[in-house]
């Protein structure tokens, strides 16, 4: 299993957005629980999110039998997963408050799907680690 990335000393751009990447590749692969220990978390949303991500992607272009979050279609067939991406548009903003504002754009199918994947690097505790904020439209 898969445990939260951290550094002692703050990571390059590069090392940050590499954990993105990972992040993403274990969404991919349909390993959910790896994706979300690797990283940090903003809120307690994690299964909302997921969902969101399915129902903004895949019921584009799909249909489903039960779109609700409590059907769990969503979960049970991870296939969808492995048509999530990221472009390498990684966006840096300042820094405030021990941490340091970034971005990638979410594809879904090999294009741009409009949404955005936020994240920060955080100092806490003598320890940098990458946080997930929000997976939302730009």
């Amino acid at each position: 299993m898969v445990t939260l990335k951290t550094w002692k000393e703050k990571p390059t751009e590069a090392e940050a957005q590499k954990v993105v990447e990972d992040f993403f590749d274990y969404l991919k692969k349909g390993e959910l629980d790896n994706a979300k220990n690797l990283v940090d978390h903003v809120y307690d949303d994690w299964n909302e999110s997921i969902h969101v991500i399915w129902r903004d992607h895949y019921l584009i272009h799909e249909s489903a039998q039960d779109e609700s979050f409590e059907g769990n279609e969503w979960l049970n067939n991870l296939e969808w997963t492995q048509n999530l991406g990221i472009l390498d548009d990684f966006m840096w903003g300042e820094e405030k408050n021990d941490s340091t504002y970034f971005d990638v754009s979410v594809t879904y199918l090999g294009e741009p799907s409009g949404f955005a994947a936020q994240f920060y690097l955080v100092h806490k505790d003598d320890l940098y680690f990458v946080k997930r904020d929000l997976i939302d439209m730009q």
